[in-house]
């Protein structure tokens, strides 16, 4: 990384609501029991599951996700970017298994490796990873790790996943992290999107059209069922909160839901508001990636249709398309009160993450 650059930041507090660290599969092995194990350290065939589209451009684009793994690196990161609190999750995500067994370990191995390597002997914030194959194994976990201070949400992989996310199914997951007081923390994933929409990765002739869409569509069809289910009016203490695939797509979705919502209310008897009401109380967003109107006042109006008190700062550092942390910052300095921008960088996380801050 570069030399530490004065930020405007620099003399506020931020939270970073989404940073990676980069885990190595033979050292996640060291944490998973067998013949899990060995499935990694002595198979020919990998088991991480993938699709095979070139994100890096045959090397053109650089990033530091593969160098990025160790404390020192993170602590590294909060210098440059003057972050004080980064919110870290770090492995990839479960739903893609289809051996259920081998992702309930996995989960297991992830959390464990988390207290291990990075939070036992810092002070940093991380979210408790959790295999939805089995939800009542996933309950069981955050019974294990939800007590523990530096775990603040409940991390799922928003690809792969089978059922929908809002199902019945998931409701002893709901309720474990909701005793535990923990939010769900839904996170798309790109390079996944053959796992939900295999023809059209099959289909599409370049990553552009992939990861366009790939992060909007695993969120909305995430927050759809959610909402459809009922989930928020069933467990009134739970906070959802959504990362990585930018914030335009908010607006869209609150709008439509609320319009067929009033359409089709019978198909929805749980419900006892609009969907935009429940967002609005208990939905929060992470900013990155930000998106790039020619216009500013188009962001500018994006930022006001979600508001201060549901949108949250986010990184996704070390990932090639991380956003600067002047990226949201500059439309915060010029278009938004100085008690909104402090709720964007630093209020609105320690609400939606219950941090003890």
């Amino acid at each position: 990384m570069s030399e530490t650059a004065q930020h405007a930041t620099s003399e506020t507090t931020v939270i970073d609501t989404d940073v990676h660290i980069t885990v190595e599969e033979e050292t996640v092995a060291e944490y998973m029991d067998e013949p899990y194990r060995s499935s990694i350290t002595e198979s020919p065939h990998p088991i991480f599951p993938s699709s095979s589209w070139d994100q890096r451009m045959g090397g053109k684009i650089d990033d530091h996700f593969s160098t990025f793994t160790s404390p020192d690196d993170l602590l590294a990161f909060q210098k440059e970017f003057d972050i004080e609190y980064p919110i870290i999750n770090t492995f990839e995500p479960l739903g893609k298994f289809s051996q259920p067994d081998l992702a309930v370990n996995l989960m297991q191995a992830y959390n464990d490796l988390l207290f291990d390597r990075f939070l036992d002997d810092h002070d940093f914030l991380g979210l408790a990873s959790i295999a939805t194959q089995k939800p009542h194994k996933a309950a069981e976990e955050l019974d294990r790790v939800g007590d523990e201070d530096q775990i603040v949400g409940v991390y799922v992989g928003t690809s792969g996943e089978y059922p929908p996310l809002g199902d019945p199914e998931y409701d002893v997951i709901f309720q474990a992290a909701e005793d535990n007081d923990l939010p769900m923390v839904y996170h798309g994933n790109g390079d996944e999107f053959l796992f939900d929409f295999p023809m059209h990765n099959k289909g599409f002739n370049n990553y552009f059209e992939v990861q366009t869409l790939g992060h909007p569509w695993q969120q909305m069809a995430t927050m759809s069922s959610l909402i459809g289910e009922g989930v928020p009016e069933k467990f009134p203490d739970l906070d959802f909160i959504f990362l990585e695939a930018g914030i335009g797509w908010v607006p869209y979705m609150m709008h439509r839901m609320n319009k067929i919502y009033h359409m089709r209310r019978s198909e929805v008897p749980l419900l006892e508001k609009s969907p935009e009401e429940y967002i609005r109380d208990s939905f929060y967003f992470g900013s990155q990636p930000l998106g790039e109107p020619n216009n500013p006042a188009d962001m500018k109006r994006i930022v006001e249709t979600i508001g201060a008190d549901n949108l949250m700062f986010a990184t996704d550092y070390p990932h090639w398309d991380f956003d600067h942390v002047e990226e949201l910052d500059k439309y915060l300095r010029n278009y938004f009160t100085e008690d909104e921008r402090k709720k964007v960088l630093y209020e609105t996380p320690v609400k939606a993450f219950n941090l003890p801050l």
